[in-house]
Parts: C-alpha cells; sequence; structure tokens
C-alpha cells in the first residue's frame, strides 16, 4: 500500500527517496515531478483536443451523410465503419510504437494524419474536394480510412504515454492519470458535441454549417499536434523493443503448429505406441503449450503462461459485445430516431435542438458519476464491509444497458403510434424537410443518460479489469484486443443493419413505415440474454468460492496442533471478526 499519495497535477511534497525515483530520457534530461507533471498536462490537452474532434465526428457524420443524399443504411453503416477503423487500427498502433517509432513519434504521426483527414473532409463540405456526398461515398471512405487509423493510432499510446510520464512518481499518481485521463476524454467529447454540433446547424446550409464545423475539428487536431511537440522537453521517452503482439502471435501460431503436429503422428500410430512414446501425454498440455521449448517451441515458459493469462481478459471482452453494441447506437440509431422527433423547443419552436446535443447527456452524467461514486457511493460500502466487485459493476452496466435499449423501443413505438394517429409534424434540419411525430426529442434523454450509466459501471469496470488481468508485458496487446472488440462490435451493428434494412429502417421518408423500435428491442433482447448467461456464471462462481471457503475452515480448524508444553487440551482458533461481502 502507497504511504504516501502524490498530486498528479498539483504540487507533491519533498520525499528522502526522489533523487531514487530520477530516470534518464533518451535525450539525456532527467525525469522529476515537476517536469512529469508538465508532461502530463501536454499529453492531456493533446488528448481533449483529439476526442473533441472525433466525438464532433461520429455525433455530426450521420446529418452530414443523409444532407449529401445518402439513405439511413449508408449513413449509420459509414459511422459504424468509422469506429470499426479506429478500435481495430488500435492494434496497428501498438505495435508501430511497441516495435518501430516509439509511443512518441507513433503519436506524432497518428495526429499528423488526423490533421490530413479532417483537411480533406472540410474541403468536401466546402465543395473543393467532392462537391455531392452522395456520389462520393466511394471517395468518402479514403478520408473515413484516414481518420479512423488517425484515432486508433492516438487511441492505442496515449494513455501508456501518459503514464510513462509519471509513473515514477508511484502507483496513486498512475491511477490518478488515468482518472484525468478519463475525464479529458469525456470533457473533449463534451466540449467537440456541444460546440461543433451548434456550429454544423447554423447557418442551416451543408457548406456553411459543415465547413466551418470540420474546420472548428481540424483546428483541434492541429493545435493537439503542437501542444505534444511543445512538450517534446518534458517528456519521459524510451525508445521501441521488441513488439509483444508479434510474440504473442508467434506463440499462437507455434501452438496450433504443434497441436496439429501431435495429432498427425498419433494418427500414424496404435494408441499404445502412442502412450509409451509420449510420457508427457499423462499431463495433458493445452495447445498453447507446445510453443515451449520443452515441447518443441522457442518460447519461456513464463511468456506463453502470460500469453495463456489473455485467454480469460478475452472471454469477458467477447461478453461486453452486446454492450457495445447498444452503445453505438448514440451515434446511428438514437440519431436517426431523434430527427424523426419534435426538435422545436421554445414557443413557436424558434429555437432547434441539435439532435446529437442529446449524447450530451451521456457525458454529463459519466463527468458527475465518476467523482459521486469515487468519493461517495464506493466508500461508503467499503466502511460496511461491503466490496463491489469488477464483474458486478459489468453486470449493473450490462442491465443499464438493457434499459437504455427498451427505453428507446418503448419512445419509438410511442412516436409511432402518435404519427398513425394524425400527430405529426414537419421540420426542418439543415435545409432539409423531415417528417415527424409531435413527441419531443427531449424524450430521449433517459436513454443516453441510461448508456451513460452504463459506461460508468461496465466501461470503466472492463477496461480496469483487463489493466489488471492482463500480465505486464502484454498489457499493450489486452489493451489492443479491447479496442478490436470494441471495433467488432461496430462491425456487427452494420451487419444487423444491413439484414433490417429496408424492412426494419427505410428511408427517412418512409421512417414511420419501418420498425426502428424492433431493433432497439432486438438489441436488448440481445444484451438480455448475455447479462442471464453472466449473472449465472457469477452466481455459480460464488457458489464454488463459498464452498471452497467453507472446505477451507473446516480444514484449518480440523488441522489445528496442540503445543507439546500446553497446560490446556482446548485447541485454540484465532478468526476475523471483519467480514466483507461481495457484490
Amino acid at each position: 500500500m502507497d504511504t504516501e499519495r502524490t498530486s498528479l497535477l498539483g504540487k507533491s511534497r519533498a520525499t528522502g527517496s526522489s533523487q531514487a525515483n530520477l530516470v534518464r530520457q533518451s535525450s539525456g534530461l532527467q525525469w522529476d515531478p515537476v517536469r512529469g507533471r508538465k508532461a502530463a498536462t501536454f499529453v492531456l490537452l493533446a488528448l481533449t483536443l483529439e476526442r473533441l474532434a472525433y466525438y464532433a465526428l461520429l455525433a455530426n457524420l450521420l446529418v452530414f451523410l443523409i444532407l449529401g443524399g445518402n439513405t439511413p443504411k449508408e449513413a449509420m453503416t459509414a459511422v459504424l465503419v468509422v469506429g470499426a477503423i479506429a478500435h481495430f487500427s488500435a492494434l496497428g498502433g501498438g505495435w508501430l510504437s511497441d516495435g518501430a517509432l516509439g509511443r512518441y513519434w507513433t503519436l506524432i504521426l497518428g495526429l499528423s494524419l488526423y490533421v490530413v483527414g479532417f483537411a480533406m473532409l472540410t474541403a468536401v463540405a466546402g465543395g473543393i474536394l467532392w462537391s455531392n456526398t452522395h456520389a462520393s461515398l466511394p471517395q468518402l471512405y479514403i478520408i473515413f480510412t484516414c481518420i479512423g487509423i488517425a484515432a486508433g493510432t492516438v487511441r492505442a499510446n496515449f494513455p501508456s504515454f501518459g503514464a510513462e510520464q509519471v509513473r515514477h512518481g508511484g502507483g496513486e499518481t498512475v491511477r490518478k492519470f488515468f482518472n484525468w485521463y478519463y475525464w479529458c476524454v469525456n470533457s473533449g467529447s463534451l466540449l467537440g458535441v456541444g460546440l461543433l454540433s451548434l456550429v454544423a446547424q447554423e447557418p442551416a446550409t451543408i457548406a456553411g454549417g459543415f465547413l466551418a464545423a470540420w474546420g472548428g475539428a481540424g483546428a483541434g487536431v492541429t493545435l493537439a499536434l503542437v501542444l505534444l511537440a511543445a512538450g517534446k522537453p518534458y517528456y519521459t521517452i524510451y525508445r521501441p523493443g521488441s513488439s509483444p503482439l508479434l510474440s504473442t502471435l508467434r506463440i499462437l501460431h507455434q501452438g496450433v503448429k504443434g497441436r496439429w503436429n501431435l495429432r498427425k503422428s498419433n494418427t500414424h500410430s496404435s494408441p499404445v505406441v502412442s502412450n509409451q512414446s509420449n510420457p508427457l501425454s499423462a499431463t495433458a498440455p493445452s495447445w498453447l503449450d507446445y510453443a515451449k521449448m520443452r515441447y518443441g517451441g522457442s518460447h519461456r515458459d513464463s511468456t506463453v503462461e502470460d500469453v495463456k493469462k489473455l485467454g480469460s481478459v478475452l472471454i469477458l471482452l467477447l461478453l461486453l459485445l452486446p454492450y457495445w453494441l447498444v452503445f453505438f447506437q448514440i451515434e446511428t440509431g438514437f440519431q436517426e430516431q431523434g430527427v424523426h422527433l419534435k426538435i422545436g423547443l421554445a414557443p413557436k419552436n424558434t429555437f432547434n435542438i441539435p439532435t446529437s446535443w442529446l449524447s450530451l447527456f451521456d457525458q454529463l452524467f459519466i463527468l458527475g458519476l465518476i467523482p459521486f461514486l469515487n468519493g461517495v457511493v464506493y466508500p461508503a460500502l467499503d466502511r460496511r464491509g461491503v466490496r463491489v466487485t469488477l464483474f458486478g459493476r459489468i453486470a449493473v452496466g450490462m442491465a443499464l444497458s438493457l434499459l437504455a435499449a427498451v427505453s428507446a423501443g418503448l419512445l419509438e413505438t410511442v412516436s409511432m403510434q402518435r404519427w398513425n394517429s394524425g400527430h405529426h409534424i414537419e421540420q426542418i434540419i439543415h435545409n432539409r424537410t423531415y417528417n415527424a411525430s409531435d413527441v419531443s426529442v427531449l424524450w430521449q434523454v433517459p436513454q443516453y443518460c441510461l448508456v451513460g450509466m452504463a459506461e460508468v459501471f461496465a466501461g470503466v469496470a472492463g477496461l480496469e479489469y483487463v489493466y489488471s488481468t492482463a500480465p505486464k508485458p502484454l498489457q499493450a496487446v489486452a489493451m489492443g484486443l479491447l479496442s478490436a472488440v470494441e471495433g467488432l462490435g461496430s462491425l456487427l451493428g452494420t451487419g444487423l443493419i444491413g439484414a433490417l434494412s429496408p424492412a426494419w429502417i427505410p428511408q427517412d421518408k418512409d421512417h414511420f413505415q419501418g420498425h426502428l423500435d424492433y431493433y432497439f428491442f432486438l438489441l436488448a433482447g440481445i444484451q438480455g440474454v448475455t447479462l442471464v448467461g453472466f449473472s449465472i456464471s457469477l452466481f455459480l462462481k460464488c457458489c464454488f468460492s463459498s464452498g471452497n471457503a467453507s472446505q477451507s475452515d473446516v480444514s484449518r480448524i480440523s488441522n489445528v496442533s496442540h503445543t507439546p508444553n500446553s497446560t490446556s487440551s482446548t485447541p485454540t482458533v484465532t478468526s476475523s471478526t471483519n467480514t466483507a461481502i461481495s457484490i
């Protein structure tokens, strides 16, 4: 346990061991607490600006593409593809930094690619590059790929690079950095969606509003690049070494190859001969064990065992796929629903709320709920001996995600009923007329809040589980897997949309002849089935752990030994009176 807490962005106390914590950068400069705080500040500011641009793009891209003549299916698919590219390319970004460029230069490369991508998108909005977005949708995917790769590259390296600047201050300092990291991610999202969504709507022309919005996002990533470069004198920069991702892939390959060769050899020999010639068969090695030196591989036992531990991480990440399916509705399904709800708020509808503004409630809930849970709820539970486990928090997040999908489905059902009963309006968004019901778009607030609450529980707990469970040499690989599974969730969402269009998700003009509500209920059903299975596994694990604990207590009591010279024949058993209930 740390005996002293060090503030990340505030002044820290001088300690007698401060000289022992000094390290050298590749440039020859020494690291100290003040330099570490300055370095972390530059990293966090650059991160905030990068997230501002990225989330502003995701929040407004669907409307931008629909205004350009694309169908809801094409627009929703494009948004999900951008997210998928961003998440999958994180694996490549991690490999590039670990095995070739190092984290600093990989971040510089990623932000530079960002600048190029937004410059091209701004040119499209201004009619300079491609004036008709529908006709140029294949060309637009070049831009989306550029921005997606840039986002994945920086996403894979910002957390680790920032933590490297402060890790010599102790574990508490690193934890505080990650708290600030998550805060800055959502602050950037809040600013990007709040400010640039309003800019995109005013003036109400695609060339004017989106020209300024994409230009502002491009200016943000340009400033992020400048800030990251400006902080170089303060950074602790480590040279790249061997890539853990490549080592992991080699272990997987050798494990599969070794197991395959064993099966081939067994098919050509009798069972008696096989058992006699393979004395290790009784130990039943797993397929990954064949990557170990003693089984014919080229890797140490410890390295292979580290890769094995990634199995539990991957299983949990796959269980979170339905959660990500619902989460990505913030930029897709919820947006498509919002443009067909009444967006006029002031008397006589003199002010129209941008539909992407509703996602601000997601960020606001995150920014408010995290300090409340960490500062009030969790300490109160700790004082009462109640420990909320990571799996318990994930289960709560899954339940909240289910409620978010149900809430969206119910709202869509009510909206369709109002439309069919004659309570419909026409509203103009960016000079385009939309058919809408008279149900206010503010009724979407609960579903956005539920998604935000789900992220605080399932999203944060999932990240913490991956970081704490993965072996230290493979933490970069584990973080890449986390990002890749998020990307897989985005791709699955794309597949669902393709399969359900145009029956459930038709053209905008025929929105109320479709069944977007069925789509939301389907997502809720998928999440519900996963939650039930996850809860059953948790219950069985809890019962199994309790059974083992009881057996251990019985064994401990029955094996109490008496002291030979003791005057009393009654054994003494000391037990702890402090109990904790795990949820």
